[in-house]
């Protein structure tokens, strides 16, 4: 029961207009900071891809160029899709909708779309891989290369703007979670600086070990399927601890912080969970809210137990 009221809960105010208004405060500068970065260094990451990229077998190449490739094709599928709806349907819903609202059916319906057009490439991957496989047969090896490298560097940036706002949700969290602990758990009480645990430490190497870890497994990212696996596995190992601990750190006694810590099936599941959600285009910017907001309330509804 718990858990399905964690889920509810947490979905419900991630998409309040409050963590919405944060997220978007937060992500679109940071967005278009690495966006920046990217340009400006564009070409050194792509030229560093392309050379060990010149290892790959041109077989995985061209396997992980399709997928790669068919994943770009989904995310304008997902972005058209969504601008032919509005700009048919706009005007009705803004009419029936206020503000609040309208941005969380903007969200919902990004989701929905998005989930749609995977439902759509999974029922008929060997059709869409097939086909997207046909386009990369017209290009010449180098003109491959360079395709794949390119999309791998955009990855690399991507990792990097996902790490960022992974921590800077981290040094805000007590200025929503703490609204939300007022309405939802009014007993409940802050605890005092000296008596809050650190959870920056952990942080850092969370951070440096998920590093460490993209480079050893960068080879596994020309592994179709398995290469969004480990993908997801290692943000979720990036927010799992930290998170975990900056929200318990909050409203829990260190002592029963070690209570609350043998449960890393839960805390897996909570990081994978929001994890997944950096694999859907702008809905992006919400995930490590939603990790945050459902650590919080697991804790607050189990930290009695």
């Amino acid at each position: 029961m718990k858990t399905t009221e964690v889920v509810l809960r947490s979905i419900k105010d991630t998409l309040s207009w409050n963590v919405v208004k944060i997220a978007l405060i937060t992500g679109v500068p940071l967005a278009i900071l690495w966006l920046g970065v990217a340009l400006f260094l564009w070409q050194p990451v792509v030229g560093l891809s392309e050379k060990f990229i010149g290892w790959v077998p041109f077989s995985i190449l061209k396997a992980n160029g399709a997928f790669l490739l068919g994943g770009f094709f989904w995310f304008q599928a997902v972005l058209i899709t969504f601008a032919l709806i509005v700009a048919v349907f706009n005007v009705p819903i803004f009419r029936m909708l206020d503000s609040k609202k309208y941005t969380h059916f903007s969200i919902l319906l990004l989701l929905l779309i998005s989930l749609g057009w995977t439902l759509f490439a999974f029922l008929n991957w060997d059709l869409v891989y097939k086909e997207v496989e046909k386009v990369l047969t017209w290009f010449p090896f180098e003109t491959l290369q360079a395709g794949v490298a390119a999309m791998l560097a955009a990855l690399i940036f991507y990792n990097l703007f996902i790490v960022s706002l992974s921590v800077v949700i981290l040094m805000m969290r007590k200025s929503f979670l703490h609204t939300l602990q007022k309405r939802d758990y009014p007993d409940a009480v802050l605890l005092q600086k000296e008596e809050q645990g650190s959870f920056l430490p952990i942080a850092v190497r969370d951070v440096v070990i998920f590093t460490v870890l993209m480079i050893l497994f960068f080879p596994l990212l020309f592994v179709p399927f398995f290469n969004i696996a480990v993908q997801v596995v290692l943000w979720a190992w990036l927010i799992k601890e930290s998170y975990f601990l900056s929200v318990s750190s909050l409203y829990v006694k260190k002592d029963e912080i070690e209570k609350l810590r043998v449960h890393q099936i839960v805390l897996w599941t909570i990081a994978l969970t929001a994890s997944l959600l950096n694999l859907v285009p702008v809905i992006n910017i919400l995930a490590p809210f939603f990790a945050m907001v459902m650590y919080f309330h697991w804790v607050m509804l189990n930290k009695a137990s």
